[in-house]
This record gives structure tokens, sequence and C-alpha cells, in this order.
């Protein structure tokens, strides 16, 4: 293990160079924009190991014996490529992910797109296992996803594609070591995905019609005839996985606490058979499955931090255990090997990105494997904690506070409104929150209602709120920094990636004497046009409804219409290859400001897309956050 360790310093050394000298208080750029090591995975008999580095800015999967000997590795072979994911399919065979933005004569847009590779390493060879057919009308399929692993199979796959282009995919049973497939689920109109069962049995599946705004949901019975959900108390269930019984469903459903719990419900009676889990203050966010089986095993739920809970009574003794050991920190296991003993540990707090360990149980030796972030010294990074913020009408909200040096007197601030907006934010060590940190600043991440974690009631009070509730949440925040003393009032900046950026220009637009400056990267700016572009995408007039102010028109709460009440300096920041908001939204309005004498500064990224999925981007974008907030902060 020790060795291994070793091997691993050495090739980060090799791959990213020498770590530059600075001054301890204020750490290099490249160390927040580098992406981390990551995705460590254990062969099935645990001889051999594969993980994610960074090289010049993207993810290279490197594979290797567990000692360290005979490495291979995987680098994107075209600029647009990127490695975003890969699990073990046998001992001599990967499958990952490649991520990609395209702009093909198929669609009137640039849609983001997945291709799943197969590395045979034991041949050298490379499957691309969505591959169309020669000489056939067949298109590429624009997402590519692993509907079952067949552990049991070491040579093929479940794969769901889509070759029409109709939004319809197939099932495909495809063998890794030659790409030859076969149909295994003929598609149907209406869904647009499809699940398995433990035995590989695809058995249910759900989606929209084009243009349509109705959930479909078919599901193959005991007598393995589909049918259509129509039964009213299932359709009150919100749907995770399949069930370990053919007719069981995994659900969430609402709870005496306002929150979501985990339940297993027979599809027949509509009932649930039992609850797996309930808490109290935050939602169940999915479910925990076996790494070398594939079976569920338990919950993961976010109450500051991520949580882990399981069933199994085995995962369970790992799981307290290694909690023990690493006491104080945040423990995942994030893979485990089918044949052997082995776990990979990643233990993590506020402060600390992450340690990566192999825990070798039959041993009970805990071996430190490589940091997730090298450069980063947790003693320098910033402490992050939860805080409630009174809201207008009474209520609290929950908020995550990172303070410099953690000594919490009044410094410039940066209010940072999440993306989603159906997403959430945590205590977790976030790369751009401990960046503005190192800088000095302090970073509060607000959980406004329409954020996800908190219950459905929560989560139903931001629909129709952009530009409403949603923001006046994001101001309350704001109100809350200064009044507490942690923030001195002339000198706040608001900032966002997606909603956030939309949220980050209507705080100057409603708040105007509130923030010093803003700041939009990859963001909502003109509203009507996105809605517009959404509504003809797959589901896409289901989720807009939620989308706009209720009773105002949506050019009432869209930066781009109202421009001219934009008076503070802007920083916008976007990606020409962003297939989610196109970046010539974030140029329009910045041409709009210009023409109105506005002092607005904009930075055009050629790569990351929307998810800045590269260090190049990132650090592109942190030099130019760098640079602003000092122009406007300091």
């Amino acid at each position: 293990m020790r060795q291994l360790y070793q091997y691993c310093v050495l090739l980060l050394i090799i791959l990213t160079g020498p770590a530059a000298f600075a001054a301890p208080s204020i750490q290099p750029v490249k160390f927040f924009s580098t992406l981390p090591i990551s995705n460590y995975q254990l062969s099935p008999t645990g001889g051999k190991i594969a993980y994610f580095v960074p090289r010049d800015g993207r993810r290279v999967l490197v594979v290797h014996n567990l000692d360290g000997t005979d490495p291979k590795f995987v680098r994107p072979w075209e600029d647009e490529l990127e490695l975003v994911e890969f699990f073990w399919k046998a001992e001599d065979v990967v499958v990952f992910t490649v991520h990609m933005t395209l702009k093909r004569p198929q669609f009137r847009i640039k849609t983001t797109e997945t291709r799943l590779i197969a590395y045979d390493f034991a041949e050298n060879k490379i499957y691309w296992l969505g591959r169309p057919k020669r000489r056939s009308r067949d298109f590429a399929s624009q997402q590519e996803r692993v509907v079952d692993r067949l552990m049991n199979d070491p040579d093929h796959l479940l794969l769901e594609l889509d070759f029409e282009l109709d939004g319809y995919p197939s099932i495909y049973k495809t063998n890794v070591r030659t790409g030859k497939r076969k149909i295994y689920q003929k598609q149907r109109s209406g869904i647009n995905d499809w699940f398995s069962d433990d035995q590989g049995k695809i058995r249910l599946g759900f989606g929209f019609k084009a243009r349509g705004v109705k959930l479909n949901i078919l599901y193959l019975d005991k007598d393995n005839k589909w049918q259509k959900f129509t039964r009213a108390d299932l359709l009150n269930y919100e749907f995770v996985g399949l069930g370990p019984e053919p007719g069981q469903l995994y659900m969430m459903a609402g709870n005496e606490h306002g929150t979501r719990s985990m339940l297993l419900v027979d599809v027949e009676s509509g009932q649930a058979i039992k609850t797996l889990f309930t808490h109290p203050e935050v939602d169940i966010g999915s479910m925990r499955y076996h790494p070398a089986t594939g079976k569920v095993i338990g919950v993961e739920y976010t109450d500051d931090f991520r949580r882990y809970e399981y069933f199994d009574q085995d995962f369970s003794v790992v799981q307290r255990s290694l909690e023990k050991a690493l006491p104080g920190k945040v423990v995942a296991v994030t893979d485990k090997s089918r044949d052997a003993n082995l776990y990979v540990v990643l233990a993590y707090d506020d402060r600390d990105p992450g340690q990566y360990y192999i825990y070798d149980r039959d041993n009970r030796k805990l071996n430190h494997l490589a940091s997730h972030r090298s450069d980063i010294d947790p003693t320098l990074s910033g402490e992050t904690r939860r805080v409630n913020i009174p809201v207008t009408d009474g209520r609290q909200i929950p908020a995550y506070i990172t303070l410099p040096d953690g000594d919490g007197e009044a410094r410039p601030a940066v209010v940072l409104p999440h993306g989603g907006p159906s997403a959430r934010d945590s205590a977790d060590w976030d790369y751009l929150s401990q960046f503005l940190a190192s800088r000095g600043y302090v970073v509060i991440k607000p959980n406004f209602r329409g954020s996800t974690g908190y219950g459905k009631s929560f989560e139903d009070k931001g629909h129709k709120q952009w530009g409403g509730l949603m923001q006046q949440d994001v101001t309350d925040t704001t109100l809350w920094l200064i009044e507490q003393g942690y923030a001195i009032a002339e000198k706040i900046c608001i900032a966002g990636v997606s909603y956030g950026g939309y949220a980050a220009m209507m705080g100057l637009i409603q708040q105007p004497q509130l923030y010093k400056c803003g700041i939009s990267i990859n963001g909502v700016m003109d509203l009507p046009s996105l809605k517009s572009k959404d509504r003809n995408l797959v589901g896409g007039r289901d989720w807009t409804k939620r989308m706009g102010l209720e009773g105002h028109k949506d050019a009432k709460v869209s930066p781009q219409q109202q421009a001219n009440q934009i008076t503070a300096p802007v920083l916008l920041i976007a990606s020409t290859n962003d297939a989610r908001i196109s970046y010539k939204q974030t140029k329009r309005l910045h041409r709009t400001l210009k023409g109105l004498k506005r002092d607005s500064t904009y930075v055009e990224l050629d790569t990351g897309t929307h998810y800045m999925l590269n260090g190049e981007s990132r650090h592109g974008m942190l030099v130019a956050l760098e640079q602003f907030l000092e122009a406007h902060l300091q």
C-alpha cells in the first residue's frame, strides 16, 4: 500500500508539475482550478485500481496494478471531449463516459451529448459501444446510458440508445469486448428512460411524448404484461428505483415532518410495504447500491454534509468502523472490489476536500491512498458553517457561510445563490467558495425556497417565483449578513452560476442599493428566450411551467429586458460550448449594457461547457473573478 501511495504522488507530480510557491495566506489560482484526483475504483478481484488525474486541465484515466506497476492511460483524443465517469466491467475492461457539446444538422441548437467507450487494456483496444451500424440510416444517439451493468455477465451491458433521435430509446444488449449488440427492449412512444430489476429484466419506463405535459409511466406486471400507471395513489409517490421483487418499487413520499421518506411500495395495491428511512429535517437524496452486486443497500441524504444509512448489516458495520477510525470526518465508502474485502474510502470535512484510503477489512488496515486535491492545505481553508436566515414571511431558510480565517469579522462579501434552481448547497468543501474565501471574502450560499432537500412544500414555494420569493430570500440573506456584522455593507457582490447568475443580475435590478457589483457565470440572461427553447425539448412543456413569476410577464423578471435598471458594475462570463444556456444570451446583455454606458466586463471561455468541466475553463473564470472583485470590493 505504501508503494502504491508513493506511486500516486510521483504520478501526480509528473502530470501536473511541481507546485508553485505561494505565501501561506494566498494559495495560487491553479490550486483551486486544477481538477481533483478522483473516482478511485477497484477491479473485480481487487488486483487493479483506476482513477482520474488532471493533465493539461483535463481528466486522464489511469489504470495500474494495485502495487503501482504496469500503468496505462486513456486521454481525451479530441479537444471537445471530456471524460466524466467510468466503472470496471471486468478485470481487463473499463467502461467510461465521454461528455461533449455538438452542433449537428439533426438539431437546430447545440446539444450536450454522451458517448460510452469500452477500453479492453489487455488487448489495448477501444470500442465505441453506441456506434451506429455502417450503411444504416441510424444517427448517433444524443445520450448513451447504461441501464444495467449485468454484474454476473463479464462481457455484456444493457445500453439505452436512441438511433432515431425521436426521444424514445431502445435497449440493446452490448458486448464490451467487440462492440456488437442486439435489441433487448424495443422503443415505445412516450418512454424516454427504461429501468431494469436485479435480474436484468426491463420492468419500468417513463417519459413524455414530444410537446407533451403528461408523464407516462409503464411497468411490467407479475404476468409480464405492460401496464400503465393510472392509480392516483401511486402517482402521489416519486419513483426512485425498482424494488427487490417484481411488483415492488422504491419510492419517495411526504411524511409527518414535511420531508420525503424512502418507501418500498407494492404496485398492485398502491400501498407502502414498509418505510425504509425517514429524516425529520431533510429529504432522502438517493439509494445506495452495493458496488459489487448493484443491489440496494441503503440511502444517502444531506443534512449539512452527505450522510449514509445502510440497511445492509455488513456495510453498516463497515461504515461505523470507518467513522470510528476517522473521527470528525464525513466518511463515504465509494467502492468495493467484488471478490476481495477491499474498500475505497473518501474522508473529508468543510476544510479538507478529501483524503482517499484503501480499507483492507480482512487485515483491519486503513492505508492512505492520495489526497483528493493535493495542492490544497486544509489549514488554510475557510471554515464553513450552517446558519439559519430569518426571511420576510417570518420563516427561516438554511444557508452556509464560509469565513476567511474563521474570525467572523466584517469583511467584503460575496453572496452566492446556487444554480438549478432545483438544487441545494451544503457545507462540503467547494472550490469556488473556498477560492473566494482565500482572497479574504466572506461567502454565503442560501438555500432559498425552491431548493431541493427540505421537503416538497419548501421546493414548491419556488415554483413561478423567479424574481419573486426566491429572490427575496436571497435579499434577506444579504441583509442578515450585514446585520450580523459579517459583511461590510458597502462591499457586497452577488454572484452565481446558471440560475445563480440570473439571481445575481436580478439582485442588481431589484436591490441596486444593496450590491456593489454582480457576476454571472453561464447565467440565464434572457428568460423568454430560454423558455421558448426549453418548450421544444422533450418534457420541456412540463418544467417550463415552473419558470417565471406568477402574475407577471417573463420580460418583467428577465435581466435582458430589464437591463436599463442595472447600474452597478457587472462581470459576465460565458462558455461558447454551453449547450444548456447559449453564450449569446450573456454576450447580448453585455452589448446592451455597454450601449447604456454601464460598466460591463465580458469574458468568453472556449471550453468547459455549462458545467465548467475542465481546468482551463475554471482557471479563466477564477482569474476573471479575482481581478473584478479586487477592482470593486477592495
